[in-house]
């Protein structure tokens, strides 16, 4: 592993609340991949018990959004661009694995695509197009 990519992906995350409202935990840092747990919460489910769609999506945007960060030039940031999530299955179980990639890097544009696990089962495909751009200052 890339220690000089994980180094910029764990200060990336402590000063990131949504992504530790969600309770991810990295499990793979390198240059162009990262994955990720996390567990699923009650309040996180729909009414019948799976998991809502729009949890899948912001964890999906958020992996997949840090894969292309690795691949990003210290003085800039990404922003997503475009994202599109398939949903293949209901996810049921207490956590989620998510494998993010960045498929083709670029000056100014990366495209990555997330897979999103529960219980050993891919749940969604998500694949998003991430603007590289200067980095802003924190309001």
């Amino acid at each position: 592993m890339n220690s000089e990519v994980e180094q910029k992906i764990r200060q990336r995350t402590k000063t990131n609340p949504y992504v530790n409202y969600l309770d991810i935990e990295f499990l793979v840092i390198d240059e162009g991949r990262v994955e990720a747990r996390m567990p699923l919460k009650d309040e996180q489910k729909q009414y019948s018990g799976v998991s809502h769609g729009g949890v899948l999506a912001a964890l999906g945007d958020t992996i997949a959004g840090y894969a292309a960060f690795t691949m990003t030039p210290p003085d800039k940031d990404v922003l997503t661009a475009e994202m599109k999530i398939s949903f293949l299955r209901a996810a049921w179980g207490k956590e989620l694995i998510a494998k993010g990639y960045v498929i083709k890097p670029g000056r100014n544009i990366h495209f990555c695509e997330c897979e999103i696990y529960c219980d050993d089962k891919m749940v969604a495909k998500v694949s998003g197009t991430f603007c590289v751009v200067h980095l802003q200052a924190a309001m």
